[in-house]
């Protein structure tokens, strides 16, 4: 497996020494709902066991269309989930199991980001510091699974480790604009101008614009991911929770001023999309579920929708969209 730094300029703002692409190389970020090969989730380990009975819910959806692959600690981690799943009636047929160590189940944030010229696929390993040691752990075991999967994967691996970005503070369009939660970054990587975040994203990721939401609530450990805010579900239109907060309201603002699509959603957006189906919240109410239904099946015609009781990964502050890592098809 290659292991890469992109090219350098030599590039240094405020102490930090910025890779970053040549300018005259074509990149991008595919979109969620661009075909995919497979989802990665990582195995809840004891202290969020609370969350197994979702993810067996969860992937019992998702293996209906793909692969799934599960990451585990050890043998006797990955036997003791897969006997959970078959006592679920989740088939583990098509489960591939891999043996990597992990600190958590998030694996949204610790993951990969990949990007293509169009013709490869590449993963990119940007740092991981688990939200900001928000939660008192180091995360190391997180923050090398890129390099583990780019092993796996047999894929050219950049390293962008100089910088912090969790890719559920990562919305983008596949056509190089993306939403990002501006208080996210500005913790994560502190003492950098927006230009300079701006110039180490649009480079490293191919993006011609970015458009920041700002605010967050005070108890949420991302520090206001923007996939529990917002969504593109098509290249011109996102999706907003319809919170009443501050955040939204100015981000719908920005974003019709810009020219996009609002649509102003009552569940919880922090869902996946992936070939033939979208995985969403469930509200636990008949009627309530009726009405997001008629909803996703506007925004992502032709897909299945399947609405699932993820409590539990909100209780732990995040959603579906949270614990899944989809990986696109090239």
């Amino acid at each position: 497996m290659p292991i890469a730094r992109l090219p350098l300029y030599g590039l240094a703002l405020t102490g930090l020494l910025v890779a970053s692409v040549s300018k005259a190389e074509i990149r991008r970020v595919p979109a969620e709902w661009e075909p995919q090969a497979a989802v990665w989730m990582q195995w809840p380990g004891r202290y969020e066991k609370e969350m197994r009975p979702a993810f067996a819910d969860i992937i019992q959806a998702v293996q209906k269309h793909e692969s799934i692959h599960l990451l585990a600690n050890s043998e006797k981690e990955q036997q003791a989930a897969a006997e959970f799943l078959m006592n679920r009636g989740v088939s583990v047929a098509n489960v591939t199991w891999h043996i990597i160590p992990i600190d958590n189940a998030w694996m949204r944030d610790n993951g990969p980001i990949y990007v293509t010229d169009g013709e490869t696929l590449r993963i990119q390993n940007w740092a991981f510091t688990g939200w900001d040691g928000t939660t008192g752990a180091t995360y190391r075991k997180d923050d090398r699974v890129p390099l583990r999967l780019g092993t796996l994967l047999d894929m050219e691996v950049e390293d962008l480790t100089d910088y912090v970005l969790e890719k559920g503070n990562l919305e983008v369009n596949g056509a190089g604009i993306a939403l990002l939660n501006w208080d996210c970054q500005e913790q994560r990587n502190p003492g950098l101008s927006k230009a300079e975040h701006e110039q180490i994203l649009k480079e490293a990721l191919g993006l011609t614009e970015i458009i920041w939401s700002y605010g967050h609530h005070p108890d949420d450990i991302t520090t206001g991911h923007i996939d529990g805010s917002a969504r593109f579900i098509n290249p011109t239109t996102v999706a907003l929770a319809d919170t009443g907060e501050d955040t939204e309201i100015r981000l719908a603002e920005d974003l019709q001023t810009l020219g996009f699509n609002v649509e102003w959603y009552s569940g919880d957006v922090n869902w996946l999309v992936g070939d033939g189906y979208i995985v969403a919240m469930s509200e636990l109410d008949a009627d309530l579920d009726a009405t997001l239904r008629q909803h996703l099946r506007r925004y992502f015609p032709g897909r299945e929708v399947y609405l699932v009781d993820a409590w539990s990964i909100a209780d732990g502050g995040g959603g579906i969209h949270c614990v899944t890592n989809d990986q696109p098809e090239f």
